[in-house]
């Protein structure tokens, strides 16, 4: 178990990918270790570049795949890759989930009630500020 190795992938359409990047690595540190895929933006098919990213990873290793959307392509393109062992595929990322991902300690393989318990907290980082403006207006006229 001590050997294990996490391998990160964040995959997008266009660039988005690559923005999470850049920003985990502004709170993290340049020596985050991600997989980028940029998808649709050389012309090259998503199946071939998936294929060769899972080239790159022993069959022991763990993978976490970040996808931006539940029905897009690329989310759909990593599904088939669920039934490798060690291999989760997490979409609708945010930052704070990509956050919480990168950050957890490599000390075993991440067991899915755990990545639930990230996907969870990181649903829960997404408001509609104006509302939450507005109930702390109301709970201050309620004092």
């Amino acid at each position: 178990m001590d050997n294990i190795k996490r391998h990160i992938v964040i995959a997008s359409h266009s660039t988005l990918a690559q923005g999470m990047a850049n920003a985990l690595k502004f709170f993290e540190g340049d020596n985050l270790k991600l997989t980028v895929l940029s998808a649709y933006v050389d012309n090259k098919p998503i199946e071939g570049q998936i294929e060769e990213i899972f080239d790159q990873f022993d069959k022991e290793d763990e993978v976490i795949v970040l996808t931006d959307l539940l029905g897009g392509s690329v989310n759909q393109k990593f599904f088939p890759y669920i039934n490798q062992p060690h291999t989760h595929l997490i979409t609708g990322m945010n930052l704070s989930l990509a956050m919480a991902i990168t950050m957890e300690p490599v000390d075993g393989y991440l067991m899915p009630e755990k990545i639930q318990s990230i996907v969870s907290d990181a649903q829960s980082q997404v408001k509609y500020v104006n509302e939450l403006a507005n109930s702390a207006d109301e709970d201050d006229e309620d004092e």
